[in-house]
């Protein structure tokens, strides 16, 4: 049956790639559907774009779970919550082994996939967007493959605390008249609220995102906020009025607290600011953390380079088993709270520069300075070819890779490993319970 440019027809499903959506063949074309297994028959909405959404399941698997969130179906922030907990770990190791095998890479130690104590409820950074239906003001995330905003009372993998503080304010934005801002009418004010928490501290940070500054009625709104949430430590208003996909403009008004809160890792405090990067699962990353130290075997007598550091976390705990740390960030406010980082912690060893990786790394190889370990945990996209030549210039003895994107760390490894370096060990370790993401930490070490 065709409605417009879709079609609505029974399919089986045939496979399912290591994202976790499910696939089958239709004409020559293959179509990745989410939350449908292998073995299921379903009627999908396909899409021209090769994706498509299941209306209605005709038989189901035995694989299939019930999803804790209610939403799940429509939501596109988790992809893997109608598999078990076990099934997603074999997913993720699939995954990176897949990559690997891909382009040619063989591991001699590929190290069983490290799983979360918490699967649910372990994201320390919330997010949500806040829209009006009809007269009622909602929050939530967009529907996937779509703009379609999804209204979300509890996210199953946000810190609950979050949760019911999103929905105070939901309820505050609606007694006290400030209205969302609508993106087609260029209307209203408030854009999204983001929610930073600390389970070692017990902090919380409270952002919103305002179309512009004036914002009527703020004192009340915070007074009412602290009321009823006497837990949250800092709100910040953050100004964006730009008509982009960033969430968070450059300008910003601390309206309670110091604007930032701290996180406890290894025995560690960092203070982490609104738009500094931290990783979203604080206990997963003690264990990431832990495991790159055991690869990496750092020595007293050696300097260590830690490029995208953000606010300095693995550096400063690097810095207690070798001579030296230097971390580069391009990210001002993450360098700001790295420099104070260091301080808080005594790692008087450690120095943070804000720069851009490429332009350091060149700057590292004209003065000569000995690395003996590199560290990096670039964004999804990787390491492009420029930085793997200038890698293969400064010639560290150890390279720690920590990835959270498979396909482009393999094709980094291979890379890699067809000149200077051999492969020592590949070890995926789940941070992101729920969803298809996984991340991995590799060494590396020169032949």
């Amino acid at each position: 049956m065709m409605i417009g440019d879709m079609m609505i027809t029974n399919v089986e499903c045939k496979s399912i790639d290591n994202y976790g959506y499910g696939e089958f063949v239709q004409g020559y074309k293959i179509y990745k559907i989410p939350n449908l297994l292998p073995g299921e028959i379903a009627k999908v909405e396909l899409f021209n774009n090769g994706t498509g959404k299941v209306r209605e399941y005709v038989s189901l698997s035995n694989e299939r779970l019930k999803p804790k969130c209610p939403r799940y179906f429509e939501c596109g922030g988790c992809q893997l919550q109608h598999f078990s907990y076990e099934k997603q770990l074999e997913l993720k190791m699939s995954s990176v082994k897949d990559a690997f095998e891909k382009y040619g890479v063989v591991v001699k130690t590929f190290l069983p996939i490290i799983p979360a104590k918490s699967p649910y409820h372990y994201r320390n950074k919330n997010q949500m967007i806040i829209s009006l239906k009809g007269k009622k003001v909602m929050s939530g995330f967009y529907e996937e493959f779509t703009h379609n905003i999804i209204n979300v009372d509890e996210c199953v993998i946000q810190d609950d605390r979050a949760n019911q503080i999103i929905k105070t304010m939901r309820t505050l934005f609606q007694q006290q008249h400030i209205e969302p801002y609508d993106e087609d009418k260029k209307t209203g004010l408030i854009r999204h609220v983001l929610i930073r928490t600390s389970e070692s501290t017990g902090e919380v940070l409270v952002v919103i995102v305002a179309k512009e500054e004036m914002f009527p009625g703020r004192n009340n709104f915070v007074k009412a906020l602290r009321e009823a949430h006497p837990e949250i430590t800092s709100i910040v208003q953050n100004i964006n009025s730009r008509t982009t996909s960033v969430i968070l403009g450059d300008f910003e008004r601390i309206l309670y607290g110091s604007g930032s809160i701290k996180d406890q890792l290894l025995g560690k405090t960092f203070l982490i600011s609104t738009k500094t990067f931290y990783q979203v699962n604080s206990r997963q990353t003690e264990t990431l953390y832990k495991k790159a130290l055991e690869l990496a075997k750092p020595k007293k007598d050696e300097t260590m380079l830690d490029l995208y550091c953000g606010v300095g976390t693995i550096g400063i705990i690097f810095s207690d088993y070798v001579k030296k740390v230097i971390g580069v960030e391009i990210n001002k406010d993450s360098v700001k709270n790295a420099i104070i980082n260091s301080r808080i912690n005594h790692a008087d060893n450690a120095r943070f520069y804000q720069s851009d990786a490429l332009d350091y790394m060149i700057k590292v190889i004209d003065e000569k300075v000995k690395i003996d370990i590199l560290l990096v945990d670039p964004p999804r996209e990787g390491l492009n070819a420029e930085f793997i030549k200038l890698l293969l210039r400064m010639k560290p003895k150890k390279f720690v890779y920590i990835s959270c994107n498979p396909e482009t760390l393999a094709r980094d490894v291979q890379n890699l490993t067809r000149e200077d370096y051999s492969l020592v060990q590949v070890h995926p370790i789940d941070l992101f319970p729920q969803t298809n993401h996984v991340e991995s930490v590799t060494l590396l070490e020169l032949k």
